[in-house]
């Protein structure tokens, strides 16, 4: 197989200095599939790499419209992407909706720890994410709470916790695949507030195009909130709301923000929430 290995960063391609983990070393990942995976072609273009503490949208648009490039002007079998663990669901969610449209498996996948503390996690997630490749499967590669390689679907993953175990979104709608040529090519992305599920939240008054309201059952909509809903949607931005349960009750201050204008999203995790905001 060809298989197009686009490496963004994160700890499988660092380095653990005095406990300290540094971004920056690409080798091990390149050396470890030319070593023992060496049945399939892989080709690696020269990609910029960044930490999630320091990922921004257009970094991920860049990330994405270069991969879409590179599978457009060659003909892959498949596309291996390395990450950061910290923003993975994110960038998933984003590349599930991005990629989808090329017809060719893809598997994104990284480590909690750096090759050189830990390098059978790094080992076993690249040849189970190949092995997915090589089925013409998708989804995102990291391990279980049995310590275990495993699949998650891209478009349900949710952020790991604190011991690093990735999680499902249960009842997930599979969004529908459209060409995003518009969000690759488009001069400028929309800037989206993110308004967190916390009590006393502080919400800016400009700078953002649209809104993410992080909501619990009861969408969180406090007395406020509401009024500033109707405010924005009446100014053209768009405001959503995520994560909505698809069973349950539904609450007055639910209902509030949506005779405000806001749009639910339901079946979806926050992360898959924050994507439509930036793409639609």
């Amino acid at each position: 197989m060809r298989i197009l290995c686009a490496m963004l960063g994160g700890t499988i391609a660092s380095s653990d200095v005095s406990g300290t983990i540094t971004l920056g070393k690409q080798s091990f990942v390149k050396d470890f599939l030319l070593e023992y995976s060496a049945d399939n072609e892989y080709f690696f273009p020269d990609l910029e790499i960044y930490s999630s503490e320091d990922a921004t949208p257009e970094m991920y648009r860049e990330a994405l419209k270069e991969i879409v490039i590179e599978s457009r002007k060659t003909k892959f079998d498949g596309i291996l992407i390395t990450h950061g663990t910290d923003t993975c669901a994110i960038f998933a969610q984003l590349a599930y909706r991005v990629l989808s449209i090329l017809n060719i498996p893809f598997v994104i996948t990284g480590a909690m720890k750096s090759p050189d503390k830990d390098p059978e996690e790094s080992a076993y997630n690249l040849l189970f994410a190949i092995g997915c490749i090589e089925k013409g499967t998708s989804g995102v590669v990291f391990r279980n709470s049995d310590r275990i390689p495993s699949l998650y679907k891209a478009y349900a993953i949710t952020s790991p916790d604190l011991d690093g175990i990735y999680k499902e979104c249960k009842d997930c709608v599979e969004p529908e695949i459209k060409d995003r040529i518009d969000f690759l090519t488009r001069d400028k992305l929309p800037k989206v507030l993110v308004i967190p599920a916390f009590p006393g939240a502080v919400i800016p008054e400009e700078g953002f195009d649209r809104v993410l309201l992080c909501c619990n059952h009861s969408g969180t909509a406090s007395a406020k909130l509401v009024p500033l809903v109707s405010k924005w949607t009446s100014e053209g931005k768009k405001v959503f709301m995520a994560p909505i349960p698809k069973k349950g009750g539904y609450y007055e201050s639910r209902k509030k923000l949506v005779e405000a204008g806001a749009i639910e999203l339901p079946g979806m995790p926050i992360e898959g929430a924050w994507c439509e905001a930036l793409l639609r």
